[in-house]
């Protein structure tokens, strides 16, 4: 029996919690949020996305604290003809999704400090397990009632507990400095970031059923341990079919039960450089960009009889460099826009080679409108268009990267020039995506598709 049957699927991917690139998150605060749209940020996340701002702030220290719950449902079908299943969940709830930001200016000069989650950030648990998985066990009977029709030997049914969770976060930490020229018109910024990454895998396969029929071995179609199915199968051909005996023999222990727990942990640096261009109050420009960072995981292994994980291996899984533009102007003192681009260079990081599968490098488009109802109460929404550059090939139901439409909405109260309060809600629809594939020669069709939804609330002071 191949062995990849009780492989977990390539258990390397990330739960993304949200739209952005392959691996990195992008909803980094309450404004983005309600937005979506914050590549020209003149608020305390322009930390994260438009860095050099930080030199155009007000003077004293800015501190800003975002809090979000997000939740996931991924959906993958596959019409392979023997499974049991078709359509398998994979559910991620995020409790606490957190963005912290700090900014102190002084004259031309500003120190800044984020932390978030950049990538990753849920756990996604399969209590069914998924397609590939049992694949290869759905084909058992038809191969036993072809290996067996010599004796009447038939099967035409089985069962197996599948469960699998996997869980994946990559903690960043930026630090850095911005500086301000030209009576506060134009700034640059300098800083680092560093990032934890650590992904957890557990899983099991186990009792696996088969229901054999055989006069001759006194099996009449029951339910029974795969296990102990092919045991009295080798035992009994020992004398008559020495080589199909041992084969028995290898099935049995191949179809006892499985489990993986193992932990992958790594860390990494990327220098960040940025822009800001502010001619005057009604037009600000954004420039921003993040080197890629070197991530090279490493296995802790408790248990493995996949051979999957084999302790302290490592591998790597490197997070793109991304160059980000926005441009934000007052349509009147009342009323805003803004424009954000930002470009993922997914093909040039290093995932073990998996980086060939892209076509292309992903990137997505948004822009979004503010309007001050009354001097209490802000009101905005906002629209991104994320377009992935995954080929077919990349996707599998482990770790799938999709084009996604992602909407934002609400608002800001202004309770006082320096105490605020962010308010909102994004959804996020994926672009279901198929994928043709053959599987010890039978073809079968792949679906692949998500959702996301995130309620999120922040507070701002300046003191």
């Amino acid at each position: 029996m191949k062995k990849q049957f009780l492989i977990f699927a390539l258990a390397m991917g990330s739960v993304q919690v949200f739209a952005g690139g392959v691996i990195t998150n992008t909803n980094q605060s309450t404004q983005f949020v309600r937005t979506v749209s914050r590549n020209a940020s003149l608020d305390d996340d322009a930390v994260y996305f438009n860095p050099a701002a930080t030199a155009q702030f007000s003077e004293g220290l800015h501190l800003s604290y975002s809090h979000q719950i997000c939740i996931q449902k991924r959906t993958t079908t596959d019409d392979f003809p023997t499974l049991n299943n078709h359509e398998y969940e994979g559910n991620v709830f995020v409790p606490a999704f957190p963005n912290l930001y700090a900014t102190w200016k002084k004259n031309n000069l500003a120190l800044f400090f984020g932390f978030g989650p950049v990538g990753g950030g849920g756990s996604a648990e399969y209590e069914k397990g998924l397609a590939s998985f049992e694949r290869q066990i759905s084909m058992m009977p038809g191969m036993i009632t072809s290996m067996g029709s010599s004796m009447g030997l038939s099967a035409s049914a089985y069962d197996v507990n599948i469960n699998f969770t996997g869980t994946s976060i990559l903690y960043g930490g930026r630090i850095g400095g911005a500086y301000s020229f030209l009576d506060d018109k134009l700034a640059v910024s300098l800083g680092v970031a560093a990032i934890y990454q650590k992904n957890a895998y557990k899983g099991s396969i186990k009792d696996i059923q088969l229901n054999p029929t055989c006069a001759l071995l006194g099996m009449n179609g029951d339910m029974m341990p795969a296990t102990t199915f092919f045991t009295t199968l080798s035992t009994a051909l020992a004398s008559l079919n020495p080589t199909m005996a041992a084969t028995a023999a290898a099935y049995a222990g191949a179809v006892a039960d499985k489990e993986v727990d193992a932990v992958q942990t790594g860390f990494g640096l990327a220098p960040i450089v940025g822009f800001n261009f502010k001619p005057d109050d009604r037009l600000n420009i954004g420039i921003k960009y993040e080197g890629r960072t070197k991530m090279e995981l490493t296995n802790d292994t408790k248990k493995d009889d996949t051979g999957m994980f084999t302790d302290d291996s490592t591998f790597r899984k490197d997070i793109p460099a991304i160059v980000s533009l926005g441009i934000g102007g007052n349509f009147t003192d009342k009323f805003r826009g803004s424009f954000s681009y930002t470009y993922y260079f997914d093909k040039n990081a290093d995932w073990g080679g998996r980086e060939e599968q892209m076509d292309k490098n992903t990137m997505d488009v948004a822009g979004s409108l503010e309007y001050d109802v009354i001097p209490l109460l802000t009101l905005s929404a906002g629209y991104s268009r994320s377009i992935s550059g995954t080929s077919e090939e990349f996707q599998t139901d482990m770790d799938y990267a999709l084009s996604s439409n992602a909407f934002g909405m609400g608002g800001r109260l202004n309770l006082s020039e320096k105490l605020k309060v962010d308010f909102g809600f994004m959804y996020v629809a994926y672009d279901k995506v198929e994928k043709s594939s053959t599987f010890n020669n039978v073809s079968h069709t792949e679906s692949f598709d998500r959702t996301n939804k995130s309620f999120s609330l922040g507070v701002s002071y300046a003191f």
